[in-house]
């Protein structure tokens, strides 16, 4: 390759068509027709690991949970069992719920404060009196309160203002173990709960009536020195039910962990992987017309703004969901098509001092034609590290290696037919301005 130059450059117009019809396809299919499928990690949901017996594998979870529509992917020694099981946030749950009460009491109570509360609702199936429950909870400064049905034992549980302002002792852990040492019947409750601060007193009646639409209640706290209330609801936890459709189907099972990313995470998270996007973009511009010269800058940028775009085009065309592990596979294009581009661009570099008998194309052919055997060689063992994840590593890494596999044999080829085609391009633009 180092005596004979390839002509690339004489093809990239085939290369730009090749382009242009990806994008329409892409762009036609994958995010016009369905659009871009966002996961846990931006849309909200459960991520729960669980632990079961022999005989269970990925396809019975999923038949099992098919109402959630559930990921699923063994990890750890394949004698372990333990299952990762990711749902995406239904429309009627506790955290939608919150921020929907939350959002309501915003709009008509824009000057309130809202303040978590470690909260816990229980329910005891014998009669009990406050009393009782009041002696118990001593040593760890917990106000308890009943509420819901008057024929019903249930209550709720929360930090007491303590004397002095001196430090509480109270957690919900603490009264959690004391509540289940003292009451065999005694059952904790899903809920959601918080507290809302106002300047000045209001209409109780209105803000009942507000959190009552959402199936909550409300109840006065005398916790805090301004007029508070704590709205709180009982409610049925998804990975609660989650596991009693897991248990009804399997036999017992142990949850080793739950993991909750309400919508307003979800939000956050996508906001911020558009941004980490967008910043690793601009300080890359920066740092490659600093270290090369402006024009090298535009090329590189170009090539990775083509392969992130028909990443993400590809993964709407495909239906790959977008979550954290697709965000960190589309910077990892970015960074590997970059690694490539300026590879050529450095030889591109040191041969326009050496050549001065050809044209700035030939140049451009001929450092393309020297860095190609380089090209291969680190492409195509990267391609088979990636095929290998592909390949085994399960439900959980498909999507990010799918991604990744994409995005390299694009960035491969953006690098010969878009990069330093834009640089030659640029080139001229500026000989025209100056002449």
């Amino acid at each position: 390759m180092k005596e004979r130059i390839i002509p690339f450059l004489e093809y990239r117009y085939i290369a730009y068509g090749l382009s242009l019809t990806l994008f329409v396809v892409f762009l036609t299919v994958g995010i016009v027709t369905k659009g871009l499928v966002l996961g846990v990690d931006f849309v909200g949901g459960q991520k729960i690991i669980a632990k079961f017996g022999k005989g269970v594998n990925e396809l019975q979870i999923r038949t099992a949970l098919s109402a959630y529509n559930p990921t699923v992917q063994q990890i750890g020694e394949a004698d372990s069992h333990e299952f990762i099981i990711s749902t995406k946030l239904q429309e009627d749950t506790s955290a939608t719920t919150d921020e929907k009460i939350r959002e309501s009491l915003t709009a008509k109570y824009p000057k309130a404060k809202f303040q978590d509360i470690d909260a816990l609702l229980i329910s005891v199936r014998d009669a009990i009196e406050v009393n009782k429950l009041n002696a118990v909870l001593t040593g760890v400064d917990a106000e308890v309160r009943k509420i819901g049905d008057p024929a019903k034992n249930e209550f709720i549980i929360y930090k007491k203002e303590t004397a002095d302002k001196k430090k509480s002792r109270y957690s919900s852990d603490k009264a959690e173990g004391l509540i289940r040492g003292s009451f065999e019947k005694a059952d904790i409750l899903n809920s959601l709960s918080f507290m809302i601060v106002f300047d000045n007193p209001l209409d109780e009646n209105a803000l009942t009536g507000l959190v009552k639409k959402y199936g909550a209640a409300v109840m006065k706290s005398d916790s805090v020195a301004r007029p508070g209330y704590i709205i709180y609801k009982i409610a049925m936890d998804e990975s609660d039910q989650i596991k009693s459709a897991l248990e009804k189907k399997f036999g017992s099972i142990s949850i080793l962990s739950t993991e909750n990313v309400g919508p307003a995470v979800g939000s956050y998270l996508s906001k911020s992987a558009l941004k980490l996007i967008i910043v690793a973009i601009l300080l890359m511009t920066i740092y490659l017309a600093y270290r090369f010269e402006f024009r090298y800058s535009v090329g590189a940028m170009a090539a990775v703004l083509h392969d992130v775009i028909l990443s993400v085009a590809f993964c709407g065309f495909t239906g790959v969901e977008i979550n954290i592990p697709v965000v960190a596979a589309l910077l990892t294009i970015f960074g590997y098509s970059v690694n490539d581009t300026i590879v050529i661009f450095d030889r591109i570099r040191e041969s326009t001092q050496i050549e001065t008998k050809i044209s700035f194309v030939d140049i451009v052919n001929k450092s393309i034609t020297i860095t190609m055997s380089r090209t291969i060689l680190t492409s195509f063992l990267t391609i088979l590290t990636v095929f290998a994840l592909f390949l085994l590593g399960g439900e959980g890494l498909n999507d990010f290696a799918m991604v990744l596999l994409f995005g390299m044999f694009v960035g491969v080829y953006s690098t010969v037919y878009i990069a330093s085609p834009v640089v030659i391009s640029w080139e001229k633009l500026m000989m025209k301005i100056k002449s």
